[in-house]
């Protein structure tokens, strides 16, 4: 325990699921609940009580050091209540330090097993004594909680049960034989592989004997079931992939959506689901130095979707019937699945698992499509910091039984943020102090947590990043209940870049002044470079008829997705175009035009005009004249 760390966490932000404070004058019911609570809430892993801390909510800071008078007394005192006053004896952590010149008592409850859940206080009794944490808060365990509490008690998890109506003949030997192959890879070795199908799945927890049959438990169908067992037990337990036209579900399927449907054993579905994804994902191409051949670069990394997509799989809930459901927007992926995180939303990401499928979780590891030891989110936000783009974002409901992982496929830092960042030169902000500017103002605000996964650093050095960014005006800090977050200032929020053509000239030029240390005078080089681009445009407006002119001249500063992609359309019907002219024809910079024709050709309303280089710098875009025409050779 790191009692100064966890002081810089109270006091940025606050209160919350695993972290509380109390005045320590005594140890009372408060504290008490407090312990039982996080000894019975599950997937907490614990939590921390600090004692000798004074909270007064009117104040600021909230939160000041008043120490505790006798802390040997204070810490024999809650040792000797933790051994009696519940149900099962707890063993907390205790220990004391010195803070801000004053002793406080930090204390770590451990979350109790689940055999001896629930813990309650006996004076209390099991209804009115059982605590959870929900939030900062110690709550009176429901009904509901308790047969929750109970149901680990007597555990055996669902994927472990045996449908009686089965046998092994409903087994997949193709699904068997992946197993095989991906174990053998993983561990050449592994004394499993010289068994036969039958000893394998019972080594496995796959099948159990009843009445002298094997017959295969739940995880067995699943990780190696045939395809007419699936549709029999499990018919709506299947993978969707549903790409989506625009950045909203509509609700109903028509022409702008495109969906797969997959329904068999993990063991194959998996690398299936993958490809379906990984196929439609947009990519960059280079030639590495020294290569003769082109390297690709996808959007979103490989490995952040594949952890993310097995662990959908993994802990859903098959209780539910319903679909593991994957959704690709023009902006970013998303995965849903049925089943709530058992592990707290903050704690993703950090130490330890908790399997709502222990047996399907086993052998997913066992062949490296998992981690066990609740590393695998870890990689996820550590790839997509790598790939410049924002952190997954997870979304969790006990109430609806949900679980929704989201990844973004736009970079933070691209042209526009650039030159918005401009504003702030004068402070010499670091990359780290840069992003988590522009994360704020892509998602309104930005937290501790948020800044600790945008950055790599630890609690108090990104609390501090915040603070410096906040001193200097840029950040406006605001208390948000067990939390704190940041949103940017009016000021900053006023002093938004000149968009389209503007932006593109002004991020050429600081990249011309930096790089090349032209000695030309900047205002002279804006000048020349807009006249020049204004001629160009008005060259390409010249080849438009006189209607889709007039159209694109009285076009507002706004536009719609659906407006801009017909008008791109329109244009790129008359001739080819590359995505510099687009760009200059609408103001926009080159990236906002490469993006807009990227989804017109993943669409298949426009094609390129050399579609075996399309990073090639003579690339142009296209509408085909007739039906069927997939070639520019046909056009004329």
């Amino acid at each position: 325990m790191n009692i100064n760390k966890l002081w810089e966490q109270l006091l940025q932000r606050d209160e919350h699921i695993w972290l509380e404070v109390k005045l320590g004058n005594e140890i009372g019911n408060s504290v008490m609940q407090t312990v039982c609570a996080y000894a019975n809430t599950i997937g907490l892993g614990g939590g921390y009580l600090l004692l000798g801390i004074k909270e007064d909510k009117n104040a600021s800071p909230k939160y000041t050091v008043v120490g505790v008078g006798n802390p040997d007394k204070l810490q024999s005192d809650l040792a000797t209540q933790c051994s009696s006053k519940f149900n099962e004896i707890i063993r907390p952590n205790i220990q004391s330090g010195i803070l801000e010149g004053k002793t406080v008592v930090c204390v770590h409850v451990p979350e109790a097993e689940a055999r001896l859940k629930p813990i309650f206080m006996k004076k209390q009794g099991l209804d009115k004594g059982t605590y959870i944490r929900v939030g900062p808060t110690d709550q009176v365990c429901t009904p509901d909680d308790l047969a929750q509490l109970f149901q680990l008690r007597n555990i055996r998890p669902y994927d472990e049960t045996v449908l009686p109506q089965t046998s092994v003949s409903d087994i997949n030997p193709n699904a068997l034989n992946e197993y095989r192959k991906l174990r053998a890879k993983k561990h050449p070795n592994a004394s499993e592989l010289r068994y036969n199908d039958e000893e394998l799945l019972d080594a496995l927890h796959c099948i159990e004997k009843v009445d002298g049959i094997s017959r295969p438990t739940i995880a067995g169908l699943l990780l190696f079931g045939n395809e007419n067992v699936l549709r029999r037990y499990f018919s709506m337990m299947r993978f969707d992939y549903v790409r989506v036209k625009g950045r909203d579900w509509g609700g109903e399927m028509d022409d702008t959506y495109y969906s797969i449907e997959l329904r068999e054993a993990l063991l194959t579905l998996l690398p299936k689901a993958e490809a379906a994804i990984m196929d439609s994902m947009e990519r960059e191409f280079s030639f590495p130095k020294g290569s003769l051949t082109r390297e690709e670069k996808p959007a979103i990394p490989y490995d952040a979707i594949r952890e993310v997509l097995v662990n959908a799989v993994m802990h859903r809930d098959y209780q539910v019937a319903g679909p593991t459901l994957v959704v690709r927007f023009t902006d970013r992926i998303e995965f849903h699945n049925p089943g709530y995180s058992l592990k707290p939303i903050d704690r993703i990401g950090t130490p330890g698992s908790q399997s709502r499928n222990q047996t399907i979780a086993s052998v997913l590891h066992e062949t490296e499509y998992a981690e066990n030891k609740g590393s695998g989110i870890a990689k996820v936000q550590k790839r997509m910091q790598e790939a410049q783009l924002p952190p997954p974002h997870f979304m969790s409901s006990k109430t609806d039984n949900t679980f929704v992982a989201t990844l973004s496929l736009h970079q933070l830092m691209d042209e526009a943020a650039l030159a918005w960042l401009n504003q702030f030169n004068r402070f010499g902000l670091s990359g780290e102090e840069a992003r988590t500017l522009v994360f704020a103002r892509n998602t309104g605000s930005v937290s501790n947590e948020e800044c600790r996964k945008l950055t790599g650093y630890d609690t108090p050095k990104a609390s501090n990043l915040l603070t410096k960014l906040r001193g200097c005006g840029i950040l406006e800090q605001h208390s948000h209940g067990s939390g704190t977050y940041y949103t940017l200032s009016s000021s900053c929020l006023e002093k938004e870049p000149k968009t389209g053509l503007d932006t593109q000239i002004r991020v050429q030029d600081i990249q011309i002044e930096t790089e090349n240390k032209s000695e030309l005078d900047l205002v002279t080089q804006l000048r020349t470079q807009d006249t020049q681009i204004e001629s160009e445009r008005d060259r390409i407006l010249s080849l438009l008829p006189d209607s889709l002119q007039d159209e694109i001249q009285n076009l507002g500063q706004r536009i719609t997705p659906e407006k801009r992609e017909e008008l791109i359309f329109k244009v790129c019907k008359v001739c080819p175009f590359t995505a510099t002219e687009i760009s200059f024809l609408f103001r926009k910079t080159r990236t906002w035009a490469k993006n807009c024709l990227r989804e017109l050709v993943n669409a298949e309303r426009v094609f390129l005009t050399i579609p075996d280089k399309p990073n090639s710098r003579n690339q142009a875009y296209y509408v085909p004249r007739s039906d069927g025409q997939r070639n520019i050779s046909e056009w004329k």
